[in-house]
């Protein structure tokens, strides 16, 4: 083991900081020394007195020989030595067994010091004396002189650090003697020469040099040895403190020498007289203070208080016991006591060195007190513990003063900021110092802007020195405030009229420091002014030229004041005649008055007659214009519109009444016209929607039974010519219900009447079945239909999903008759509504690669009737009213249809609606146990990308390929290994099935290695099956592939043992076509009755079928068979399907439940919801086909 030079140098520094340790080490002749660390003796440093006496040349080998030096039982004294606890340990002796310069057992008396180092660590120091005997003493003595010069040694080894020198007096010889150090501490030279009068001379002269003579001769005349610190001049006069030690030696009783240690202590007594000067200031500033002072130890324990803190809180010196036992816990009040816990903590933990705090204290009377405390931590250089010093003082009345003071001023803020009109404090030397928000945003600026402007810059020029008069007086104190009107200037440029008044603020010498300015904006007053002044001129003007209408004014009682030119005209007479002595009522027809008159008086529970039957509503402020019967002067009669007003003085008083009455008799006429006019335009209407209703019934019965016998009978063996005729028929069937629907829609929305749905929506589902209806078209032209929809679109929205059904379809259906080749995307993205957690703004687009719109089409294709132009219509056929009813029905939902379109390039329509929305998502991610790399094979670039982000969601990798070489490179490579391929079927050079052909057979994949998925058109069927089969292909699926479809594949892939199948299906065909199943069908119409039949019959051709024409019918049979599925009929005569639902639940019996099916032809609104809400399980839409009946029936018959 090496040695720690660590307990060297702490040797060396406890030697400097206390000298008894070197006076204990130095009073006898000694072998040498050890300095141990606590419980481990093995590791230890020894001086070279020791090392040199036991023959070592170093303290390592001394280390490493310890086991044959020291007996087992040495080494196990030592070690309790290092145990012991106690304070003193009691010396010891210790043989060791040199084998080097010396032979045999030599014993040495250790002597122990236990000391605390710098650390807080435990020393031990061993002081090795030897033990004479006579066999060694020759030996010993002879060494005498070299442990002389060990000590030597070691003086010189500690008085550099320590600053302790030696001095030794010869009494015999009279000579002084000062070693090095003594020397540098004198400041003198190394060769200087001292005698015992010059270095008692060096001494400070009085107290110093008096008691340092005094003690060298006590200790000469009585042999007392003395210890004592006393100031010197230095050589270089310097004043320092220093320690002399002195001790005598006696021979024959009589002192031959004198001597001792000497150490420069100026630093430490500099320290000490500074602590103590200190510590007298703390004292006095601590109690006399007339600021609180407390010291806390960190423990909480209270340690000091001044008698200033026991003034503040209520107790006499008495109490000093009573306030000792508290702490700061006790005294604060409740609302304070959390954040000043708080900070006490951060204190203590030394998050922060001091903190402020006003709080309330309980005084010991128990009153309230406002303090301010300002505590500050003493960090402990011991383990004695952190002190915390708080200073206390008493601001309860200051805090009264602030809280006056903040109230005034709040006040006063409250007042000014909020004041009805503008207000500002300004320099006397023009600068703002404050404004309220009124002021500057009558002017038009901010608050910051109008600062900047000068009160010259915002004045109107010709106002400016309007009242300069008046701010002279007030400044010389002559007026305290004046008032004045001045133009003033907006931002704008506009004049600004305002009631200006200014006071001044005045100083505590009563000198004006500032000027307050209210400005009230009177600017509506004399806009109004003039204009009410500008209003009399026109209205006499207008008085004296209305030749038409007749103005009349009349005092309180009825009595005609004015009569303008228009009355004359009106009812014949002059105002000459009738001035002042005609009353209005005579202008009225009696019966008409006694009739207002009632009416005026059940009205206000009160009798009104006479003139008050004009004047009392325009006395309450009420605006009354009415029809009245004129009669002029020669009798004739004439209807007339009649305002009355109250005309009023300066004071708001009634003083008089207005009548303005305009001739309406032409008006009338028109209007008994109109009314005659409406009632036609409305049985007109009536008649029209009526022949729409029974038109569209009638045409529709026949074309359900032609569309649904026509999809029959192509189901049966025909002629490729008689196929192709019945398909011909079939599609112009469907084509004409088709412009039926939109004729009845449009004639619905035209007239108003046609209103949402709103329900919860599976807007996926929706999107699936409205590109399952246009896709087997879009496939057959060879087009690519694609679906763009993000993992994290809301799945269920609340909207008309009837409506937006009709809108999809038909911009898709529009996309697949107008493209030739590429392809049709739709895609939906969804955007966050800001203050709404479930609203959604959805942007729904249809994206075509068709023939396009030329720029000035593009607004009349929403017209109705209208497309491009007449080649186009001629061309792909159609109504034309499809993008119209779109975009109405999207006016229902606050919404439009908007057109992107390049000519020759293809189309965009796309709308934007807000629906509200569940928090469901479109699919949720979950990690992929195998699949993590995906090869994706396809040539069309979007739905490269489609499918790329699909699989994104899951974390999942993909590389893309654009053509079946491309991806066979990459597999031959083998660069990456995939888990899943998925491939398109149709794609230049080499097909979906080719490209899977040679994975399995070229490049020996097996579906296990790499499993595939198959995209392909639903009009390529029959080849891909074979292929899948025969190349092991895991699924095939119709494009476009929704995320779920994709996943549940993926899913089925990844569990083991699942045999090869086609795309999962939601509906799997196990119905028993053998069995025989009662079936109801209820319908009024014969050929719809005889379509179902035949259908059904044509699926289950052991069906047992039950007929019906109405609901009342229904329910009977119901009642007399067990029914295995109804088929029912909406509208019906006698009962209708709705309410023969209703009934059938009513009795049916609790343990038996019979399916109900709707036959619905969407003609009422919610006529779906209606169904469900009945009790029936589904509905069909007419025309009904024999794909949608046979669905009907394996969904809802029983199999066993």
């Amino acid at each position: 083991m090496s040695p720690d030079n660590s307990l060297k140098e702490n040797f060396y520094d406890l030697l400097s900081r206390d000298i008894s340790i070197l006076e204990w080490i130095t009073k006898e002749t000694i072998y040498g020394i050890w300095v141990v660390n606590q419980g481990y003796p093995r590791n230890f440093w020894a001086n070279d007195a020791f090392l040199k006496n036991s023959g070592f040349t170093s303290v390592a080998a001394l280390i490493t020989d310890l086991d044959s030096l020291l007996f087992s039982s040495e080494l196990e004294k030592i070690q309790k030595i290092l145990q012991d606890s106690s304070e003193e340990i009691s010396d010891v002796k210790l043989s060791f067994n040199f084998q080097k310069d010396y032979r045999g057992e030599v014993e040495l008396q250790a002597y122990v010091q236990k000391v605390v180092d710098t650390n807080g660590e435990w020393l031990y120091i061993f002081k090795f004396l030897r033990i004479d005997t006579d066999e060694n003493n020759i030996d010993f003595l002879l060494n005498t002189l070299d442990k002389a010069k060990n000590k030597l040694s070691i003086y010189h080894e500690t008085n550099k650090i320590a600053e302790v020198g030696g001095w030794e007096v010869d009494l015999v010889n009279n000579k002084l003697s000062w070693t090095r150090v003594t020397k540098a501490i004198h400041e003198v030279d190394a060769d200087y020469e001292p005698d015992i009068s010059s270095g008692l001379n060096f001494y400070k002269p009085g107290r110093s040099r008096d008691k340092i003579t005094k003690l060298f001769e006590n200790a000469i005349t009585k042999g007392v040895p003395f210890d004592t610190k006393l100031k010197l001049i230095t050589a270089k006069n310097r004043e320092i403190w220093v320690r002399s030690l002195g001790k005598p030696e006696f021979k024959n009783g009589k002192c031959v020498r004198v001597y001792g240690a000497f150490q420069n202590i100026d630093r430490e007594k500099r320290i000490q007289l500074e602590f103590e000067r200190t510590k007298e200031q703390y004292e006095m500033i601590f109690n006399n203070s007339a600021i609180g002072n407390v010291l806390v130890h960190s423990s909480g324990k209270l340690l000091e208080v001044n008698p200033a803190t026991l003034k503040i809180f209520g107790f006499e010196k008495e109490d000093m016991e009573t306030a000792m036992s508290l702490t700061f816990k006790d005294l604060i009040h409740k609302d304070f006591l959390q954040a000043a816990v708080k900070q006490r903590k951060m204190l203590v933990s030394g998050e922060v060195d001091s903190y402020q705090l006003e709080s309330k204290f309980y005084k010991k009377d128990g009153s309230l007190i406002w303090c301010r405390t300002n505590s500050s931590i003493i960090r402990s250089l011991e383990d004695a513990g952190d002190l915390i010093i708080t200073q206390i003082e008493d601001i309860n009345d200051t805090k009264e003063l602030e809280f006056k003071a903040s109230e005034n001023s709040k006040r006063f803020k409250a007042a000014f900021e909020y004041s009805p009109n503008g207000m500002g404090v300004v320099s006397l030397a023009g600068n703002w110092q404050m404004v309220n928000q009124n002021l500057a945003s009558m002017f038009g600026f901010s608050k910051e802007e109008f600062k900047e402007k000068s009160f010259k810059e915002l004045t109107h020029e010709d106002d400016f020195k309007k009242d300069t008069a008046l701010l002279g007086s007030l400044l010389n104190r002559e007026i305290e405030t004046y008032s004045v009107e001045k133009r003033f200037i907006h931002k704008s440029g506009r004049t600004i009229f305002g009631l200006l008044n200014v006071s001044t603020i005045l100083g505590e010498n009563g000198q004006p420091l500032y000027l307050i300015g209210q400005i009230s904006d009177i600017t509506k007053r004399i806009v109004s002014e003039r204009a009410l002044q500008k209003s009399l001129n026109e209205l006499q003007c207008l008085m004296d030229a209305t030749s038409q209408i007749a103005i009349i004014q009349t005092d309180l009682k009825g009595k005609v004041e004015k009569f303008n030119k228009g009355a004359e005209n009106l009812l014949g007479y002059k105002e000459e005649e009738i001035k002042y002595t005609f009353n209005a009522t005579g202008f009225h027809d009696e019966e008409e008055i006694e009739s207002r008159a009632l009416t005026l008086s059940n009205k206000y529970n009160k009798n009104i007659s006479g003139f008050e039957i004009f004047s009392y509503p325009a006395q309450r402020g009420e605006y009354d214009a009415r029809e009245w019967t004129y009669i002029r002067k020669d009798g004739s009669r004439f209807t007339v519109q009649l305002i009355v007003t109250s005309i009023t003085n300066h004071r708001g008083k009634i003083t008089g009444f207005l009548g303005v009455a305009t001739d309406i008799s032409q008006l009338k006429e028109m209007e008994v016209s109109l009314i005659n006019a409406k009632i036609k335009a409305e049985a007109a209407s009536k008649s029209k929607s009526e022949f729409l209703a029974n038109m569209s019934h009638e045409i529709r019965t026949p074309l359900n039974g032609i569309i649904g016998f026509t999809d029959l009978l192509m189901r049966t063996e025909l002629e490729n010519s008689q196929q192709k005729y019945m398909h011909t028929v079939y599609n112009s069937a469907n084509s004409l219900m088709d412009i039926i629907n939109d004729v009845l829609d449009f004639s619905k929305i035209e007239a108003g009447k046609l209103e949402l749905s709103v329900e919860r929506t599976d807007l996926i589902e929706l999107c699936d079945q409205t590109v399952d209806i246009i896709k087997h078209q879009a496939h057959k032209k060879g087009l690519e239909v694609l679906m763009n929809i993000s993992p994290s679109l809301r799945r269920y929205v609340y909207a008309d999903a009837v409506r937006l059904r009709q809108i999809l379809t038909n911009l898709l259906g529009n996309s697949v008759k107008f493209t030739q080749k590429g392809e049709i995307e739709l895609s939906i993205s969804s955007e966050t509504v800001e203050g709404s957690e479930n609203d959604r703004i959805l942007t729904f687009s249809i994206r075509d690669t068709g023939i396009g719109i030329a720029p000035q089409n593009l607004k009349k294709i929403f017209h109705a009737f209208d497309q491009e132009d007449a080649s186009t219509t001629r061309k792909y056929g159609g109504s034309g009213l499809g993008l119209s009813i779109s975009n109405k029905l999207l006016n229902l939902m606050d919404s439009k249809l908007e057109l992107r379109s390049v000519l020759n390039e293809g189309s965009e329509f796309y709308f934007k609606v807000r629906l509200s929305t569940d928090k469901e998502v479109n699919y949720i991610s979950r990690p992929s146990k195998n699949v993590k790399n995906v090869l994706v094979i396809d040539d069309n670039t979007n739905n490269r990308i489609i499918l790329k982000d699909m699989l994104a969601a899951n974390n999942i990798d993909s590389q893309e390929c654009a053509n079946g070489v491309e991806a066979l490179n990459i597999l031959k490579r083998g660069e990456q290994n995939f888990d899943l391929a998925i491939v398109d079927f149709n794609m230049p050079y080499m097909n979906g099935i080719s490209v899977i052909d040679q994975i399995r057979n070229n490049l020996k994949l097996t579906s296990n290695d790499l499993p595939v998925i198959l995209l392909h058109s639903s009009t390529e069927d029959d080849e891909i099956l074979k292929g899948c089969k025969r190349l092991d292909v895991r699924f095939n699926i119709p494009k476009p592939i929704q995320i779920h479809t994709l996943y549940k594949m993926i899913d089925e892939i990844e569990e083991p043992g699942v045999e090869p199948q086609a795309a999962p299906r939601d509906l799997q065909f196990s119905m028993d076509s053998s069995k025989v199943y009662n079936i109801l069908i209820v319908e009024d119409n014969p050929v719809n009755k005889f379509l179902a039949k035949t259908i059904i019959k044509k699926v289950l051709p052991n069906a047992n079928l039950l007929e019906a024409e109405n609901g009342e019918d229904a329910v009977t049979i119901f009642q007399q068979f067990n029914l295995d599925l109804i088929f029912m009929d909406i509208q019906m005569p006698v009962m209708g399907g709705i309410e023969a639902t209703r009934e059938i639940r009513k009795v049916e019996k609790e343990n038996s439940y019979t399916p109900i099916v709707a036959l619905t032809a969407r003609t009422v609104k919610n006529e779906e919801e209606l169904c469900l809400e009945s009790g029936m399980d589904d509905y069909l839409t007419k025309p009904v086909v024999m794909e949608d009946m046979r669905l009907m029936m394996v969904k809802h018959l029983k199999t066993d």
